[in-house]
């Protein structure tokens, strides 16, 4: 695949654009004490996830107005199964860290079609990291050309997971030494992936379809895996948008992890 940057779509150059702006507003409430509220299911949400909800939706209904919508930060009326693309967003994954001044969140745009992502921007304001992905035409970063790595022993490879759950007395056998650090986003988890700065990512509770279709496609175009816990490929846009598990690695992994973590039932 060339190296050169490729030419993409009059809907990815727009979901980049409007994630970039969307950026700044998430700069302008970093460590600004934005106001935050719980809730349903107890998490946190600010003024300032809502404002770039807010701001991504009213500007893609008037550029791509054609197209469905799903968003951590709006009540979900599936007029969206009813459209041939439909875009998945999360304004800020890894609010918590974002609230603690901390820069491991990112937000993260997935443009879908007949279930998989054909379009993927994550964006880490803080770090200036814009990751993206249309469907063959590579994985970016800031406008380089990025792989995941070529790692192929789990021992000493870096993994990017919550570490407790390694040391659970419930697996069959005892993980071998990894390098393990967690990222509070799922999303950037997966972009850390995508470049090479982990070897791997996995998640063994639920997820959402904004927390994970974005970083499916960047892993993918990459040259890494993207599946649940049973090897499953992830199909989004579909009545129920959770996900019971993710695993995204370097190619050479994949089978390693897989057969340690099939046989769990969640």
């Amino acid at each position: 695949m060339s190296e050169q940057y490729p030419k993409f779509s009059k809907d990815h150059i727009i979901i980049r654009e409007l994630i970039k702006e969307s950026g700044k507003i998430a700069l302008k409430w970093f460590k600004n004490k934005p106001s935050v509220w719980k809730k349903e299911d107890g998490t946190d949400v600010s003024e300032a996830d809502i404002e770039i909800d807010n701001f991504l939706k009213s500007q893609f209904k008037k550029k791509i107005p054609n197209i469905g919508w799903l968003s951590e930060e709006n009540k979900d009326d599936y007029s969206r199964l009813s459209y041939d693309k439909v875009l998945i967003v999360d304004p800020i994954d890894g609010t918590k860290s974002f609230l603690n001044g901390k820069d491991d969140f990112c937000i993260s745009i997935a443009l879908i079609k007949s279930g998989r992502p054909i379009s993927a921007v994550i964006l880490n304001p803080i770090n200036k990291e814009l990751f993206e992905a249309e469907k063959n035409k590579g994985s970016w970063l800031n406008l380089k050309k990025i792989y995941t790595s070529k790692t192929s022993k789990l021992e000493n490879s870096k993994m990017c997971a919550f570490e407790p759950m390694f040391s659970h007395p419930a697996w069959k056998s005892p993980w071998p030494r990894m390098l393990i650090e967690n990222k509070n986003s799922i999303a950037y988890r997966m972009a850390l992936v995508s470049n090479g700065k982990f070897d791997s990512m996995m998640a063994l509770n639920t997820k959402s379809d904004w927390d994970v279709a974005a970083g499916d496609l960047i892993i993918n175009e990459a040259g890494g895996k993207v599946t649940d816990h049973k090897g499953n490929q992830l199909v989004y846009n579909l009545e129920n948008t959770s996900k019971k598990s993710i695993i995204g690695t370097c190619m050479s992994l994949h089978d390693k992890i897989l057969e340690r973590v099939i046989e769990i039932n969640l």
